[in-house]
């Protein structure tokens, strides 16, 4: 069963269902441009499947757009659309009214507050047979004021709900672009999504002040607010069920058409790209925007295909140039724009919550800003729904990373720009002769074949210690944690103590003591994790610390 509360996407399926009216109307209506007034009201459709005649009159909505939700529109408008490239907008919405009942529903009064208003409204009272049904436009008519809330609200002889409100949310601007633009909160706001974007959920009379807007500008830093997930990589939720994605605003150059793709997670830097859907660039200061060439919403569906057979499919996301694994972007302007490192960060992730604040499941908010422009991360906003954050591999002790057998992709643990997960940054990369040997107990010897642990000889051994502080999502993880002792068989000779978010969790390990020389020990350790940092140190009180790979999956 659908949530009640939960936000609605992929407008493709949900619009074009049943008659070509219907669809008709909502390419009309769905446009910045209103349809042609006709000489009445818009004439009603017949839905099939009536109730049984004994049951009284029920009001059912649908909103055509389908984004948010059923009994929720949102709107835009620019009062000076830009001159050379006009603006096309979402200032009008059609909804549905149907009657699921089994006898007549009668429509005494449609009450429109703040500033919006009925096209073409029917002549009332209106009498709806059972099921039969009217379509209503409404337009979004604000001079002022940047973000504006008001409702519809339907008078009728339906006994559940006699007085059946429909939300009305609207973002104005009086010109493209130019400061002009609606920040990220007050979009999610208008959305109606009670999302923690930087601490606490953005709410319909909260998360207004300028320091909530300036909270979201990390200037490119990885690391996570409030409830965001850091993740280069994603897999589906359910194996069986295709991604779906809905375009929720685009607010970038006037213009500039915007495209999303989606690419396998490879180690050799060559992905192919698969395009999901290209907004048009007239939308390009709007709320769900259109399709380019085409009169429909921006939506599109995938089923990600993995790089091998064997294993689930990891992908990655691309939004024009910026992609969703921060290695991959250019950092010189997050650098230079004040980010200390971990640079990258151009696409971000966050959960989505219902009105009621409960957490979608599967469904996530992706929100773009372009390297270097201004962060403030609402330059393209997806909705996709299916996802499930990919679990972290890390191989460390190599610069390269590479495959398993399985098809998982294991990355390096100091990336390409050269910045390390670890410090000190000097620990050096062991062993010092590359070992193509065997690795007892494992059908991934790759892995096991490089460490790192050695501090320097020349430390003393009370400060032997290698730290990692990895980015990651605040929340709850099962870490594996991979060793092989390259350079002793005999128990004693390297002994040292794990702990994890500063607290000692695995003392005094011995892997040559517990699996001998040359062998691959896995130890499992669950992990709560409230900093944005997921922190593992390593100090040995026999010879140095050793690490082989670190595994981080998401609860």
């Amino acid at each position: 069963m659908t949530h009640p509360n939960a936000p609605l996407v992929r407008p493709e399926l949900r619009v074009a269902r049943r008659w070509m009216t219907a669809a008709l109307l909502l390419t009309l209506a769905a446009c910045g441009t209103p349809p042609t007034p006709s000489s009445g009201p818009p004439p009603a459709s017949t839905p099939p499947t009536p109730t049984p005649t004994s049951a009284p009159p029920q009001v059912h909505l649908a909103n055509l757009a389908t984004v948010p939700y059923a009994d929720r529109l949102v709107f835009n408008r620019i009062q000076n659309p830009n001159p050379s490239i006009p603006n096309v907008v979402h200032d009008t919405n059609v909804l549905r009214l149907s009657n699921t009942g089994g006898q007549p529903l009668v429509i005494s009064a449609l009450k429109v507050q703040d500033a919006w208003r009925l096209d073409n409204p029917p002549n009332l009272p209106l009498t709806l047979a059972p099921g039969a049904s009217q379509e209503l436009t409404l337009r979004f008519t604000a001079t002022n004021t940047g973000y504006h809330s008001g409702s519809l609200t339907i008078a009728s002889n339906d006994p559940s709900t006699p007085n059946r409100m429909v939300e009305l949310r609207g973002l104005w601007q009086d010109h493209s672009e130019d400061n002009q633009e609606p920040a990220l909160q007050d979009i999610v706001k208008a959305l109606g999504y009670r999302i923690n974007l930087v601490g606490s959920p953005v709410t319909e009379t909260g998360n207004t002040a300028l320091s909530n807007y300036l909270a979201v500008r990390q200037n490119g830093v990885v690391k996570p607010q409030g409830e965001e997930v850091i993740s280069a990589y994603w897999q589906r939720a359910d194996e069986t069920q295709p991604v779906q994605v809905t375009q929720v605003a685009s607010y970038h150059t006037q213009g500039d058409a915007s495209t999303l793709r989606w690419y396998a997670q490879v180690n050799t830097g060559n992905e192919p790209l698969h395009t999901i859907l290209t907004t048009a660039g007239n939308d390009a200061q709007s709320l769900l925007p259109h399709q380019n060439g085409s009169a429909q919403l921006a939506s599109g569906s995938f089923v990600p295909a993995s790089a091998t057979s064997s294993a689930v499919a990891t992908f990655g996301f691309k939004v024009d140039a910026e992609w969703s694994d921060p290695v991959k972007n250019g950092q010189t302007a997050d650098v230079n724009h004040g980010c200390p490192r971990p640079c990258g960060q151009h696409l971000r992730f966050w959960p989505v919550r219902d009105r009621a604040g409960q957490r979608v499941s599967g469904q996530y908010l992706l929100v773009v800003d372009y390297a270097g422009i201004n962060y403030d991360y609402q330059d393209q906003m997806y909705v996709i729904s299916n996802l499930r954050p990919a679990p972290l591999l890390i191989d460390v002790g190599t610069s390269s990373g590479y495959t398993d057998p399985a098809g998982n992709v294991w990355r390096p643990d100091r990336d390409q720009n050269g910045v390390a997960t670890y410090t000190p940054s000097t620990a050096i990369a062991e062993p010092s002769t590359a070992y193509t040997g065997a690795i007892a107990g494992t059908l991934n010897p790759q892995l096991y074949r490089t460490y790192r642990g050695n501090v320097g000889t020349s430390t003393p051994q009370d400060q032997r210690l290698l730290n990692f502080d990895i980015p990651v999502g605040n929340g709850t993880y099962q870490v594996k944690l991979h060793f092989a002792d390259l350079a002793w068989t005999q128990a004693g000779k390297r002994v040292f103590d794990v702990s994890i978010e500063n607290q000692l969790r695995v003392p005094n390990l011995d892997i040559a003591g517990q699996v001998g020389g040359k062998a691959a020990l896995v130890v499992p350790v669950d992990v709560q994790v409230a900093d944005g940092l997921l922190s593992l140190s390593l100090k040995a009180s026999v010879d140095f610390p050793s690490i082989a790979g670190i595994e981080i999956t998401p609860h």
